[in-house]
């Protein structure tokens, strides 16, 4: 009786797992294209505002 179980139990967690979003594939609404726009302008906004670290050289008198 104990097999049928593990096996039902390993079925429904490959099923699971393969229902999973895929980070690599492409958005395919339109809403999921703006929410990927928004992420990535965010994310480029926020490096553009990062305070730099190195200082400018300053001139010799």
């Amino acid at each position: 009786m104990r097999g049928p179980i593990i096996g039902l139990g390993l079925g429904l967690l490959t099923m699971t797992a393969a229902c999973a979003p895929d980070p690599s594939r492409m958005p395919e609404s339109s809403y999921q294209w703006q929410q990927r726009q928004d992420r990535i302008e965010q994310d480029w906004r926020a490096s553009q505002t990062a305070p730099q670290t190195t200082p400018a050289p300053k001139d010799k008198p």
